[in-house]
């Protein structure tokens, strides 16, 4: 890694770069299918370290080794920021946590951190575990249900009581329907995920359908209302975000009320988000590998009656490996964008300012570099005698300075959901059933996944 451009070398460096004829040639087909994924995955068929592009004189690097996403994402974070993919948020999340930079974003993160210190992570398992029972208990045994839909509504009430201290329940319809407004939008803004790449184009703010329109709206009124009844009894710090956020409020050179506003956003929208998605896609695998299924059952009867509790999630070790399997097949954060401020060398590759230079987590993850049978669903790979993978060719959550400030919370949220679910639930999927993806901040399943529940104890009576 070196800063700073070598023209001499430049004529001879350019011949590595695909050119924009070259590059559409090579990802017709996955173009055709309007799939991201197989877009990266032809643009990476027989590279190795990286695949450098130059679209119409704007540089795009896409790196595929492990050690070169820790240098860009750790070892290159003074040199860049973060990619115009994730900008396309600005419309609804403004100068929050997900979207500021520099000395903005370094408040933030002090402000949220002890939100998600481990002694608060403790507290909020009993919380998880709570909201699921409840959650759950509205089930009818051999129901279909939209399992995404049902994560997504479960895990925004948990983020409402554990980061925000308010109780969204009667709110989470409305909430979802304008977070997947907003979501669809900035997938549709972005070329179904080129914009990670720079190519991608948001609407003007407040331009119709530019932020996902009257949902979204009406998910910043919620967020306004949120901090009015919270403001109007600031006295009672609660320990959660919104008290810690109301307080650097008051300071003087303090947030502003957008500020306040924006980070709030954030932490609807991240505090769930990326667990609803990992629970769902989790529940999915689990229903097409029944013994699978049935292992993290065995872990979670172990418990015996009583609720879930922290200190049972280290023994849990089957479940976080089934967790740690569904990630890997399904990374929430399925691409990593940044661009460039300075001109820098990383592997040979001058990248002037101004490129983009990406990790997709999608790629390490599927790489049988580090993954044997990589489309294989294994949990087992996480335990035992198998070998393990570099350090940095698993990154669900993203590393460095900017990595995501909740996967504790997220890990711990997903494996207690998980356990208290599978205590008094089994889930079965159409064996033909294969979701769509749907490549937007995070990775979804495009429609929803259509599971059957069924309660255990009927299950087994013969229930099946």
């Amino acid at each position: 890694m070196s800063a700073g451009l070598d023209v001499r070398s430049t004529s001879r460096a350019d011949r590595r770069w695909m050119g924009t004829a070259r590059m559409l040639l090579r990802t017709r087909r996955a173009r055709r299918r309007k799939d991201a994924g197989a877009v990266l995955r032809a643009l990476a068929r027989g590279r190795e370290g990286a695949v450098g592009l130059n679209l119409r004189g704007r540089h795009v690097l896409l790196v595929l080794d492990p050690g070169l996403a820790s240098e860009l994402l750790s070892g290159l974070a003074a040199s860049t920021i973060k990619g115009p993919g994730l900008q396309l948020t600005r419309p609804m999340l403004g100068e929050g946590l997900l979207t500021s930079e520099g000395a903005a974003h370094q408040r933030a993160r002090r402000l949220v951190a002890p939100a998600f210190a481990p002694r608060r992570l403790e507290g909020y398992v009993e919380i998880f575990g709570r909201c699921t029972r409840d959650f759950a208990a509205t089930w009818r045994d051999g129901q279909q249900r939209n399992v995404h839909a049902d994560m997504g509504a479960l895990t925004l009430q948990t983020a409402g009581e554990t980061l925000l201290g308010v109780d969204l329940a009667a709110q989470a319809a409305r909430v979802r329907t304008g977070l997947d407004a907003a979501l669809s939008a900035f997938g549709a803004a972005s070329g179904m995920g080129a914009g990670a790449f720079g190519s991608g184009r948001a609407s003007a703010p407040g331009v119709p359908g530019s932020d996902g329109g009257a949902g979204v709206r009406a998910v910043h009124e919620l967020v306004d209302n949120i901090i009015v009844a919270r403001r109007s009894t600031a006295s009672a710090d609660r320990g959660d975000v919104i008290s810690a956020l109301l307080a650097a409020s008051d300071e003087p050179g303090g947030l502003t009320a957008g500020e306040v506003h924006d980070h709030v956003m954030t932490l609807l929208l991240a505090g769930h988000e990326t667990t609803a998605s990992t629970l769902a896609w989790t529940l999915y695998l689990l229903g097409r590998h029944p013994f699978a299924l049935q292992r993290v059952q065995s872990e979670a009867d172990a418990l015996g009656d009583r609720p879930v509790s922290a200190a049972d999630l280290p023994g849990l070790r089957y479940t976080r490996a089934v967790v740690s399997e569904a990630t890997r097949l399904y990374p929430p954060a399925w691409i990593i964008g940044r661009s460039v401020t300075t001109d820098l060398t990383l592997d040979g590759w001058q990248l002037p300012a101004g490129s983009i230079a990406a990790v997709s987590p999608l790629l390490l993850h599927h790489d049988p570099r580090w993954y044997p049978d990589p489309e294989q669903f294994d949990p087992e790979r996480w335990l035992g005698d198998h070998s393990p993978v570099p350090r940095h060719a698993f990154l669900p959550f993203g590393t460095g300075p900017r990595a995501c400030i909740g996967e504790q919370f997220a890990w711990t949220e997903a494996i207690a959901v998980l356990a208290t679910l599978a205590r008094t639930w089994t889930f079965q999927v159409d064996p033909g059933f294969r979701p769509a993806l749907s490549y937007q901040v995070t990775l979804r399943p495009s429609g929803g996944i259509p599971m059957t529940v069924r309660a255990r104890e009927v299950s087994r009576r013969g229930g099946l």
